[in-house]
Order: structure tokens, then C-alpha cells, then sequence
């Protein structure tokens, strides 16, 4: 006897993270950012501290940027896997799951704090800017 398959994917919903877990990744990226724009400041007064710092912002950046290619993964396997793309292009009626789906998308995205987190690099990096080049030239002298 052929045995039959269900039409609807076995698909789990991921679920996300606590806030905890959230604002962990804020600061290790954080964190990290400022360390590695810090290299800077750190290499005018000693070549070890510049090494230093600059081992601990790759190793927070390498731990945060996993975890972010995580989380993409998980966000586009939900999208791919139950085909929500088409399914909203064409407006087709979502069953239950796919919008459980959606709604950890919704969810995913609103918690997140990568839009801090690229504003305060983006700042930081100016500010690093502005000191290499204001040491650079010596105008600043620290």
C-alpha cells in the first residue's frame, strides 16, 4: 500500500530569541565595532594594545556576524520554505502556519537591533576617521 504524503510542509516555525539573548549581540557587536575603530588610538601609544584590541574586536565581530548569518538563514528558510514570496505576490489565503511564519518574520524584524547597531558603527567609524586622520597629519596630538 503506497503510503500518502501530507500537502502541508512539516515545516517548523523557528522561534525567537528572548530579549536577553537580543541585547547580548547588540553589545558584543557593539563592542567590538568600537574596539576595532579604537585600534587606532591604541597603535600612537603601543603595538601590543593595538594587537590586543584588535584580536578582541575580530573575535566579536566573528561571533556577532555568525550569529546575524544565523539569523538570515533562519528568516529566509522561512520565507522559502513555505513559498510566502508567491503566495503574497499572487495573494493567495495564507493556511495557519504560514502565517505563523509571517509572524515570526514580523516579530524577527521588529525586535532586532541592527539598525542600532549599524547607526553607532557608522558614527564610530567617522569618529575614527576624523582622530587617524587628525593624528595622522598632527593636528591632535595625544
Amino acid at each position: 500500500m503506497t503510503e500518502l504524503k501530507s500537502e502541508t510542509p512539516t515545516f517548523e516555525i523557528p522561534r525567537g530569541y528572548g530579549m536577553p539573548v537580543i541585547n547580548l549581540y547588540f553589545w558584543v557587536g557593539l563592542v567590538s565595532a568600537i574596539l576595532l575603530r579604537s585600534i587606532i588610538i591604541a597603535d600612537h601609544y603601543s603595538i601590543f594594545w593595538g594587537k590586543a584590541i584588535w584580536y578582541l574586536g575580530v573575535t566579536g565581530y566573528l561571533w556577532f556576524f555568525t550569529h546575524r548569518y544565523h539569523i538570515a538563514k533562519r528568516r529566509f528558510s522561512v520565507v522559502k520554505d513555505l513559498s510566502l514570496l508567491e503566495k503574497v505576490r499572487t495573494r493567495q489565503k495564507l493556511s495557519e502556519k504560514e502565517l505563523e511564519g509571517m509572524e515570526y518574520l514580523l516579530w524577527s524584524l521588529s525586535v532586532s537591533k541592527e539598525r542600532a547597531n549599524y547607526y553607532v558603527i557608522s558614527v564610530f567609524s567617522v569618529i575614527a576617521i576624523a582622530l587617524s586622520l587628525s593624528l595622522d597629519l598632527g593636528i591632535l596630538k595625544l
